[in-house]
């Protein structure tokens, strides 16, 4: 019965009273508050704008691989560059010591610079920008010519070197005509035909070792030409013969050609004929040598070679 009674002893109003002061401490706690930037005003909206166009992403090896031919020509292209740059001071040095007539360096400058420049071509990468890297150095020599020629500037080493009578303006005609074919065959043929080889060859070797053994051992003229003898002629044949094959085989043994030697030969010795002929002719006034010999032969040889 005690326990009873006591249990009743706990009357309505204070069972209320006990919720209640229960409910008033809970409410009483406050919340916690917030970390600080919970308050921060949100940024205002801004309008999206694409301003770059991100390329996808690229491996490094990719990058390695892409760059390696750039710089592997550009190397080559400034090697090429020095060399052509050494090949004429030192020819002009042996001019100013009077080791060389002048005539003679000129001459061996003219044979030297073309063989040189083509036989370079493999150094370059297989990229499809190397040969126009290549073309930089004889563009490089043209540009030298042209400030020469006008006489904005003056480099006498130069003028001395690839000039007959030390006249500036001669730069204009046969010197910048060389360069020009120079770039000529490096931006059309370049090593994938044998037609830029062979013009080369002519321009440079035929023609050029024509001059020097026609001075010297031309006594007997052309009937058609007395400006021009049989000795040189004949040497323009047979070096500018030789000097053809002799390119072919370097370019075919590097495998950039794949040739039929016996019918290499015969169609390579149509070419210097010609070629031959039409530098004898009695034009030289008109149309400069270093225009129709390469002209000639690249016709000829795309003709025989068929590209």
């Amino acid at each position: 019965m005690a326990l009873s009674s006591c249990t009743l002893t706990l009357s309505p109003s204070s069972l209320r009273c006990h919720v209640h002061k229960y409910t008033t401490t809970i409410h009483l706690s406050p919340p916690p508050s917030p970390p600080p930037h919970w308050n921060l005003p949100n940024p205002p909206a801004l309008p999206f704008r694409r301003l770059v166009s991100f390329p996808p992403y690229i491996a490094r090896s990719s990058l390695i691989s892409a760059t390696a031919p750039l710089l592997q020509d550009a190397g080559a292209t400034a090697t090429v560059l020095a060399g052509a740059y050494s090949l004429v001071r030192t020819f002009d040095t042996l001019t100013q010591r009077n080791l060389i007539q002048q005539s003679l360096s000129r001459k061996l400058v003219h044979i030297l610079s073309g063989l040189l420049f083509a036989a370079c071509w493999p150094i370059f990468s297989t990229s499809t920008q190397a040969r126009y890297l290549a073309s930089v150095v004889p563009l490089v020599n043209c540009l030298r010519l042209i400030v020469n020629g006008f006489s904005l500037v003056t480099d006498e080493g130069l003028i001395k070197s690839v000039t007959r009578e030390g006249n500036p303006q001669e730069l204009l005609r046969g010197p910048l005509y060389y360069v020009l074919i120079l770039i000529l065959c490096a931006l059309v043929f370049w090593r994938e035909s044998p037609t830029g080889v062979i013009s080369l060859a002519m321009m440079c070797g035929g023609d050029g070792v024509a001059d020097i053994i026609g001075r010297r051992f031309g006594s007997l003229k052309l009937p058609y030409n007395q400006h021009k003898s049989w000795a040189g002629s004949i040497s323009m044949f047979i070096c500018g013969f030789l000097i053809s094959i002799g390119m072919l085989f370097y370019y075919s043994a590097l495998g950039y050609f794949q040739l039929d030697w016996t019918w290499t030969i015969q169609r390579v010795a149509l070419v210097a004929l010609v070629a031959t002929v039409v530098e004898s002719l009695p034009i030289t006034e008109v149309v400069d040598d270093n225009i129709t010999v390469p002209l000639v032969s690249m016709v000829v040889s795309m003709l025989s070679f068929g590209y």
